[in-house]
């Protein structure tokens, strides 16, 4: 078992101390995906029904009423492309953490380098959640065990792009062998915050999501540290780097 307040007080350190502002990055991460969801939204005709349902007395403004005219595929493409682009994004907030633990100067451009890898972003985020909706058609408990087993696979494809996606997973499901209780008891030590960010509208989120994501980088280097598995950076002696191979009978 890792050290959970350790390691906690290390990561509010890391993340006050960024040379770019941690806080100042979520927001711009916050502010896009909220308009990229507020467009789902508004072209799934979720508001109109929502109105509708809940405010009957009141009128619906014509501009909600226009999606009506919007063919389905549409507002299904637009759905998919959103939840890709959030994706990317997510990545995005990933190599900022990771490069501010490491004690380089992240800019704000960084949200946007999951592009530089798109295909595979999007593919390894298909590839996790259909693992996971998988296990979840056995019982629920699979479910969460599955999105646990699975949860740094983007770390690891974010720490080194040239692995490929099922290595990314397979990585994660080698990280988290015997440490899943503990990510899952280290997630119920933030639910304080949590309510606090829903009781907030979401405002919270700016201090607390790159608290909990910073939290969860330096567990993940721990992890790659006691097991020996993942990627590691080039030694200044010369030495090799890359991902250890996992299988390696020395392991």
């Amino acid at each position: 078992m890792l050290d959970r307040i350790q390691l906690k007080r290390q990561a509010k350190a890391i993340t006050r101390s960024a040379r770019v502002s941690a806080y100042l990055f979520t927001l711009l991460y916050l502010a896009i995906a909220n308009a990229l969801q507020l467009l789902d939204t508004y072209m799934s005709g979720s508001m109109v029904r929502y109105i509708q349902m809940y405010m009957p007395e009141m009128p619906v403004p014509e501009f909600l009423m226009r999606v009506s005219n919007i063919p389905g595929t549409v507002t299904l493409f637009v759905s998919v492309m959103v939840m890709l682009l959030v994706a990317v994004l997510n990545a995005g907030c990933v190599l900022y953490h990771l490069g501010v633990r490491r004690g380089e100067e992240m800019g704000f451009t960084t949200l946007f380098d999951g592009f530089a890898f798109v295909g595979k972003v999007i593919l390894l985020d298909l590839a996790v959640t259909v693992s996971i909706w998988l296990w979840s058609m056995l019982f629920v408990i699979p479910g969460i065990i599955a999105a646990y087993r699975l949860r740094f696979a983007v770390y690891n494809l974010c720490e080194n792009p040239e692995i490929g996606v099922m290595e990314a997973m397979s990585l994660s499901t080698l990280q988290t062998n015997g440490h899943k209780m503990d990510l899952f008891v280290l997630d119920l030590t933030f639910l304080g915050w949590q309510l606090l960010c829903v009781l907030t509208l979401g405002i919270m989120n700016i201090w607390v999501a790159p608290y909990v994501l910073q939290t969860n980088v330096g567990y993940f280097q721990q992890l790659k540290q006691m097991k020996g598995v993942g990627w590691f950076p080039p030694q200044d002696d010369g030495g090799s780097s890359g991902a250890k191979d996992p299988y390696d009978p020395e392991f």
